[in-house]
């Protein structure tokens, strides 16, 4: 079986949000990689191939849903990398 489209939309969700969160712009690579993981295993998968399949089927208070979940995933991960000591 050739898996190659399918994928995790709120892996999507979490990279545009983080991306364009005020927090990130201060941290290193490593550290918004530690809150996008962190977030994302806070959150169920929805397993999707192709994106438009989303904004096909879900109502849009649904995908308003999705996304403040997000916000809160994200936002409690910010707190545990912040509190995290950094290890060289």
């Amino acid at each position: 079986m050739d898996s190659a489209g399918v994928h995790n939309y709120m892996e999507q969700l979490v990279l545009d949000q983080l991306r364009l969160h005020p927090d990130s712009h201060s941290m290193d690579v490593d550290s918004r990689e530690d809150v996008a993981c962190i977030a994302l295993n806070q959150l169920a998968p929805r397993y999707i191939r192709h994106d438009v399949d989303m904004a096909f089927y879900m109502a849009p208070a649904e995908q308003e849903l999705l996304e403040e979940r997000v916000s809160m995933a994200l936002q409690e991960a910010f707190d545990k990398v912040r509190s995290m000591p950094r290890h060289g």
